[in-house]
C-alpha cells in the first residue's frame, strides 16, 4: 500500500485553540497568527468591531496547504466565527491545485470546533490519511464539555441571551452553537460554580471515558481566573493536560471582556457524549 499523502488540517481561528496545541502540529489556523485579547478592553469598544468571519481567510489557508499535500477544513459552525461559504469555496481551491480536500462541520463553536482539529491533526502527524485524519477529529465531534462564565451575554446574543430574556453574569453551557446562561450575579459565586461543575462532569464521565483527560482553558482578558482554572484541573481532575490561552480578539467581539472558559475532551475512541 501507498504512504498517504501528507494531510495539513486548517481551522477557523475564532476556535481560540491555544497556541501550545498549535505548535508542532499540520495545523494551519485562519486568519494565520490571530490576535489575541490579552488586555481589558470594554464592551463598546470590542462591539464596534464585530462583525461575522469572512471566507477569505479560509480560501488562502487552504490552498497554501494544498502545496504540500491533502486538506482537512474544520469549522466552526456559527455563522460568526466561520464562514458559511468557505468550505465550498476552499475546495474549489484545493482541487484546483491537484489535492484532496475534506470538510468537518463540527456544528460547534470556541474548542467544541477546535479540539477535532487538533485531534485530526495529530493523527496526521502520526500518518494518517485524509480519511484518517478526518476519522479522528470525527470521532470527538459533539463530544468535547465545555462551561463558561460570561460576563456580558448581551454581545453573544442581543435577542435570545440564555433563552430566558435576561442580560445577566452567568455560567454559560452550549446546546451546539447556543449559548445557555444560568444567572449568578457575583463573579467570584460564578467561577466557583463552573469549577464544581467541570470537576463534576469529568468525575462521572471517568467511569465510561477511554484514553486520556485533556483540557483547555480560555480567557478574554481574564488571565487570573483562567490560571486559577487551569490550576484546579490540573490538581482536582485526572487531566494529563492543561493549556491556557486568550481567545482571540475576533472571538471575544462576540463573548465580551472578562470570558473564561473551560473545555474538555477523553482523546481515546468509544467517547460518550458530554451531556
Amino acid at each position: 500500500m501507498p504512504p498517504a499523502r501528507f494531510v495539513t488540517t486548517v481551522l477557523d481561528a475564532a476556535a481560540s485553540v491555544p497556541r501550545a496545541l498549535v505548535e508542532g502540529r499540520p495545523l494551519r489556523l485562519a486568519p494565520p497568527d490571530p490576535a489575541r485579547l490579552v488586555a481589558f478592553e470594554s464592551v463598546t469598544a470590542l462591539a464596534l468591531e464585530a462583525r461575522p468571519a469572512e471566507a477569505a481567510p479560509v480560501v488562502e489557508a487552504c490552498r497554501e496547504a494544498a502545496r504540500t499535500g491533502d486538506v482537512l477544513y474544520v469549522s466552526v459552525d456559527d455563522s460568526y466565527g466561520g464562514a458559511p461559504d468557505a468550505a465550498g469555496l476552499a475546495r474549489e481551491a484545493v482541487e484546483a491545485a491537484g489535492a484532496r480536500f475534506a470538510h468537518l462541520a463540527t456544528g460547534g463553536t470556541l474548542l467544541a470546533a477546535g479540539w477535532p482539529a487538533v485531534l485530526a491533526a495529530e493523527a496526521a502527524a502520526r500518518g494518517a490519511g485524509l480519511d484518517g485524519a478526518q476519522e479522528a477529529g470525527r470521532r470527538v465531534t459533539g463530544r468535547a464539555g465545555m462551561l463558561a462564565v460570561v460576563d456580558h451575554p448581551e454581545l453573544a446574543d442581543p435577542q435570545t441571551t440564555s433563552g430566558l430574556g435576561i442580560r445577566q453574569r452567568g455560567v454559560a453551557r452550549w446546546d451546539g452553537t447556543r449559548i445557555v446562561i444560568a444567572p449568578r450575579p457575583q463573579r467570584d459565586a460564578a467561577l466557583a460554580w463552573l469549577r464544581d461543575l467541570f470537576t463534576a462532569a469529568v468525575t462521572r464521565e471517568a467511569a465510561e471515558a477511554r484514553g486520556r483527560l485533556r483540557v483547555a482553558v480560555v480567557h478574554a482578558a481574564a488571565p487570573s481566573a483562567a490560571e486559577a482554572l487551569a490550576l484546579w484541573a490540573g490538581r482536582r481532575s485526572p487531566a494529563t493536560e492543561v493549556t491556557t490561552d486568550a481567545v482571540t480578539r475576533h472571538a471575544a467581539t462576540r463573548l465580551g471582556p472578562g470570558f473564561v472558559a473551560i473545555s474538555w475532551v477523553w482523546d481515546g475512541e468509544g467517547q460518550r457524549p458530554v451531556s
